[in-house]
């Protein structure tokens, strides 16, 4: 088992939901802890409030990139290319993931092909912390270093 894969275990065994799963990983890359946004995440659980919805695992990693380039006061702009982040991530999850289809908890874990669906969402989960990090990275943001200084002048 590599990092990933023992932290998602870690926490999965601790009552984590995917969403939250995913949040904790990228807060510990940054060293960091927040309980209250780790709470607020649990709202996602099993596609959003137990709906079956879009998948926790690809909600917690789009949470985890607007960590970074959302705004968050009010004199800050989000991150310029923070949409075109989140495009290529919400691509990335339908297409390479979910083989195109449909990216719903309950789509994907009803999927008779994915008959032990607590492996597949775990596989889910690591895939989506590594993605996020990895889109962060390639648009020159430190996914370990904190928040970027997204403040900018009119």
């Amino acid at each position: 088992m590599n990092e990933t894969q023992l932290l998602v275990s870690e926490l999965y065994g601790k009552g984590y939901n995917c969403a939250q799963i995913v949040m904790i990983g990228g807060l510990r890359r940054m060293g960091r802890d927040n309980p209250d946004l780790v709470r607020a995440m649990g709202g996602l659980v099993h596609g959003v409030g137990d709906s079956g919805e879009i998948c926790g695992a690809i909600s917690g990693a789009a949470c985890l990139v607007s960590l970074h380039v959302g705004k968050g006061f009010d004199d800050e702009r989000p991150y310029p290319d923070g949409m075109l982040i989140m495009d290529e991530l919400i691509g990335w999850f339908r297409d390479e993931m979910c083989g195109g289809g449909a990216i719903t908890c309950s789509a994907l874990i009803d999927d008779p092909d994915r008959v032990m669906h607590g492996r597949f969402c775990g596989r889910l989960l690591g895939a989506c912390l590594h993605k996020a990090t990895k889109l962060l990275a390639q648009y020159g943001i430190d996914p370990a270093g904190g928040l970027p200084l997204i403040a900018m002048p009119d």
